[in-house]
């Protein structure tokens, strides 16, 4: 399973010359230097909280971490041709991938093998109709599509070389990967008895082209659009390969790179912490100092717009029991958002935790799966939600012991002592109960987490502008001194005149506030009780 990788990344290291002079074959091997590179879908606004919860082996394996908050994607580097080490390190990347697909950490949406970018000229870009032109033809310009057109036979294979996509190394990675896709790969290669760089020998897949535009807005021109585009480059450059939106077997992803965002390079060795502990307690030493590379000087537009574009990784998502949610609310969060808040809050052992408003329970329910030593409690004022709820919470613990058993896969939940002693402790309690009047004594909570009602689904902003001012109110009856608060929410303006307010003002500290996506662009505060 593992050769496929191995030879489409060492193919050009072992075709070297060998020469008399050491320093000159050294220098040989830094030019075919090669790496791969994952691009892994996180909540926007949370990209610096998800990279301290990446596993360890990922992140020790992992030549270069970076991101720009507010993207939504971390860009990882694995470098495969190093001179000492070459085909064992090479066989590190290939276990880590393996462990990412199998057991997908909860923080991330989707992961991504890049295959390389398309740069866009900015007078096209700028020009929706030339934009319009460039894509659905293939990103060629107009001039170069008529001369196609004269050329058929010449053009018909040229994309894959025009635009400069490695698609076979990023075959080569699927083809790595523990799933039924990687099987069929490397089957069909082993069985045309062809030269694996050689795009022919790839059998019949059901594919789909997918395109995130980010935050970066282009009238006149649709995601659907540049999708479209992304897909027909595919089909010609896989002749046998079928459309399929649904029944997919592999994905083609493109997104922009925003380069107005300040990337963030994570440095993997960071310095000893002067004081308390910056671990996030999964053994991976979160940075105390992160470099900023501007990639632009303000003011300046680049000349270019990128696209960056990879296939996507058959992660096992459906199967992972932490993300096992049975009953949707109307305004749920995403699991993988409210692990990432969970992360951020990052709840102390010991420490109570309320939602005010659970919901169906997503945070308490996964707050008690991932952090089994504190006590978590969901309030929700609809009866209704707190039987979703329940059955919510039963189903993902039933689920996570049935892996635990299959597996014997250790984790956070199985390893802690109180969870050893009695099962139900990582159980969240979930109450009916209204977040204006909780009936608990004052100053008992250490954390509240909470997606405060909001837009048109949950309330109006009439209610709110009743509903808000109450719950602030509870929040500093019920918060020990120190204690915090983290509040989700689109209604940004209204609850930062609570906080602002008299009642409000001389109790709670504004600590941070940032804004983070969950299909809106949402405010998240962060309180702390003085």
């Amino acid at each position: 399973m593992h050769s496929s990788i191995l030879q489409a990344y060492h193919d050009s290291a072992g075709a070297m010359n060998i020469t008399a002079n050491p320093q000159q074959e050294h220098q040989s091997q830094l030019k075919e230097e090669k790496s791969i590179q994952l691009f892994l879908s996180v909540p926007g606004g949370l990209e610096d909280v998800v990279v301290c919860k990446l596993p360890t082996l990922l992140v020790e394996a992992a030549g270069k971490i970076s991101y720009r908050i507010g993207s939504g994607y971390l860009t990882v580097n694995f470098f495969v041709n190093e001179e000492s080490f070459r085909a064992s390190n090479t066989t590190v990347v290939t276990r880590v991938i393996a462990d990412l697909v199998q057991h997908p950490p909860p923080c991330i949406f989707a992961a991504y093998v890049s295959i390389g970018t398309i740069a866009i000229p900015r007078k096209i870009f700028d020009s929706s109709k030339d934009l319009l032109v460039y894509v659905l033809g293939g990103f060629r310009r107009l001039q170069q599509q008529e001369q196609c057109g004269k050329e058929n036979d010449t053009c018909s294979d040229e994309p894959a070389a025009d635009l400069g996509l490695s698609w076979h190394e990023g075959l080569s990675v699927l083809g790595s990967t523990p799933s039924p896709l990687a099987k069929r790969l490397n089957l069909s290669i082993s069985r045309s008895g062809q030269d694996p760089g050689n795009l022919s020998g790839v059998p019949s897949m059901r594919f789909r082209a997918s395109f995130d535009r980010g935050d970066v807005q282009h009238k006149g021109v649709r995601s659907q659009d540049i999708a479209a585009g992304l897909g027909g480059v595919t089909g010609k450059v896989f002749s046998s390969w079928s459309v399929d939106l649904k029944d997919y077997d592999i994905e083609v992803m493109g997104r922009w790179i925003q380069e107005d965002l300040e990337e963030v390079d994570f440095k993997l060795e960071s310095p000893e912490p002067a004081s308390g502990d910056n671990s996030d307690g999964s053994g991976v030493q979160c940075p105390l100092e992160c470099s900023s590379n501007k990639t632009s000087e303000q003011g300046c537009m680049p000349e270019e717009i990128k696209m960056q574009v990879g296939m996507t990784l058959p992660l096992a998502l459906s199967t992972c029991p932490y993300r096992f949610r049975p009953m949707d609310g109307r305004t749920s969060l995403k699991i993988e958002i409210a692990y990432s808040l969970l992360a951020m809050a990052n709840p102390k052992p010991g420490n109570v935790v309320l939602d005010m408003c659970s919901g169906v329970g997503t945070i308490p329910i996964v707050g008690a799966a991932h952090y089994p030593e504190c006590h978590f409690t969901g309030l929700e004022v609809v009866p209704f939600n707190v039987e979703k709820a329940g059955e919510n919470s039963k189903a993902m613990i039933e689920r996570v012991n049935q892996e635990r058993l299959k597996s014997g896969r250790c984790d956070s939940i199985s390893s802690s002592p109180m969870t050893k002693e009695d099962p139900l402790a990582r159980c969240p309690c979930l109450l009916v109960g209204d977040a204006r009047a909780v009936c608990w004594r004052s100053k008992s909570i250490d954390l509240i987490i909470s997606d405060l009602p909001w837009g048109q689904r949950e309330s109006s902003h009439l209610s709110n502008c009743k509903l808000y001012p109450k719950l602030v109110k509870e929040i500093i009856r019920l918060l020990k001194v120190n204690g915090r608060a983290l509040l989700v929410t689109g209604e940004r303006r209204l609850l930062q005149r609570q906080l602002d307010s008299p009642f409000a003002k001389p109790h709670l500290k504004l600590l941070q506030k940032r804004e983070i996506t969950i299909g809106f662009k949402v405010m998240v505060f962060e309180l702390e009780r003085v």
